[in-house]
């Protein structure tokens, strides 16, 4: 049941957008996928320690938050308007929900103890009921709350304040990581952060790209793409070394496809922003790469676990 959860929970989105859609087929259409990949995960063998089948389940939601989007644009997938638009949506609903969530453990937090001064026991019962409801809803409510006030853009503001301090610290941390002896070839943990941060870079260049409107938060993202191409050359030196120093496994493998595709996002990003002036014109070539995310999760779904015999 576990591995369903994600899809159906992504499921329920995409029911939130059925609004948008009046064609039978098209319902359809969006259903199918979700069942197909519902019976491709049940079917999956259950290993805990396999790599290729975890990573699975880790691109799979890559999988779901494309179909989530197909569900949003009504099978409209030349649409990039709807794409920009499918991920301004995206970053405010991870924001409301980030809000309502810590809303929420206050409030929960005030309950159990007003209860706990009249005698009353409400842990368990906040933790199993309000807790879990109150997570699943999330999301819904942001997405209401969005409809009701679609003037407030609270990502866009927040991506312009950030994107300037965020490129000063991968700036910093360049520099610094240059003098210390602490490298990701052979230090597991550094080299994951360095993955984690390369894939925080990624999702901020493409929200940004949507929201550019003006010079400096152009050059900024260029600079952060040009500093990021350094970042992602020392990861992919680490991966090459790791794979000759400690053998081919899955998650080498993965990461290393993952990496060149990023590599080839940022050199992109830069080069179509040396050769476009025009702010929209760079959002939408900016967001044509997308798909080669998409591409990529379907063979570390369905392909790689078979080719590594689901090891």
């Amino acid at each position: 049941m576990l591995r369903i959860i994600p899809i159906a929970f992504s499921f329920s989105l995409s029911l939130f957008f059925f609004k948008n859609i009046i064609s039978m087929k098209k319902i359809l259409l969006t259903v199918l996928p979700y069942i197909l990949l519902s019976v491709y995960f049940i079917l999956l063998p259950v290993n805990a320690t396999s790599q290729s089948i975890a990573n699975a389940f880790y691109f799979g939601l890559i999988i779901l938050w494309f179909l989530i989007w197909l569900s949003y644009a009504s099978l409209k997938v030349r649409e990039i308007d709807l794409l920009s638009e499918f991920i301004q949506v995206t970053g405010d609903t991870i924001i409301w929900s980030t809000l309502f969530i810590f809303g929420g453990i206050v409030l929960v937090f005030l309950s159990i103890n007003l209860f706990e001064t009249i005698g009353i026991d409400a842990d368990r019962f906040y933790v199993n009921n309000i807790v879990t409801l109150g997570l699943c809803a999330t999301p819904f409510v942001s997405l209401l709350v969005m409809e009701k006030f679609d003037l407030i853009k609270i990502s866009t503001i927040l991506s312009k304040i950030f994107l300037p301090l965020f490129l000063l610290s991968i700036i910093g941390f360049g520099i610094v990581s240059l003098f210390t002896d602490v490298k990701p070839h052979e230090t597991r943990n550094v080299f994951i952060v360095y993955n984690l941060m390369l894939v925080v870079v990624m999702c901020i260049l493409n929200f940004v790209s949507i929201n550019n409107s003006n010079r400096f938060i152009k050059i900024c993202s260029m600079v952060l793409a040009l500093v990021t191409i350094a970042l992602d050359g020392v990861v992919l030196s680490a991966i090459i070394f790791r794979i000759k120093t400690y053998g081919v496994t899955p998650n080498k493998i993965t990461l290393l496809v993952a990496n060149v595709i990023m590599l080839a996002n940022l050199i992109y990003i830069v080069f179509i922003g040396l050769s476009n002036r025009d702010y929209k014109v760079y959002s939408k070539k900016i967001l044509l790469f997308l798909p080669a995310y998409a591409i990529f999760a379907l063979v570390v779904v369905f392909i790689f676990p078979m080719i590594f015999k689901f090891i």
